[in-house]
């Protein structure tokens, strides 16, 4: 059965020092409303999870593979399986909300504590 979820009343959690979510997890999904401090650097990773970043507020350089994008307001990037990424958030920072499919198993452990 579904759920209807309150964002403000969802916790944050601190994914990597600078960024934190509240994070949703149905059965084959994970949504992430992700805030990044200006100025951070968010380290370049890949996991073997699809991803969708929608951009909702400020800005960041987005490295892609060997691409390197600046992504604003507005914005979807398409991260495929594996593929290598991160950035540097903007002196305004960054929010945005991030699909996974599936659900990341890193951040299911940090949900538990």
């Amino acid at each position: 059965m579904g759920k209807v979820y309150k964002l403000d009343d969802v916790p944050f959690i601190e994914l990597v020092k600078g960024a934190k979510s509240r994070l949703i997890v149905g059965q084959k999904v994970m949504v992430s409303f992700i805030e990044l401090e200006p100025n951070m650097f968010f380290p370049l990773h890949r996991h073997d999870n699809e991803q969708i970043m929608i951009v909702i507020e400020g800005s960041m350089v987005h490295t892609l593979g060997d691409k390197k994008i600046k992504v604003s307001k507005g914005d979807v990037l398409v991260i495929e399986s594996n593929e290598l990424h991160g950035g540097q958030v903007s002196e305004e920072g960054c929010k945005a909300i991030d699909i996974f499919v599936p659900p990341r198993e890193d951040y299911l452990k940090l949900m538990k504590g």
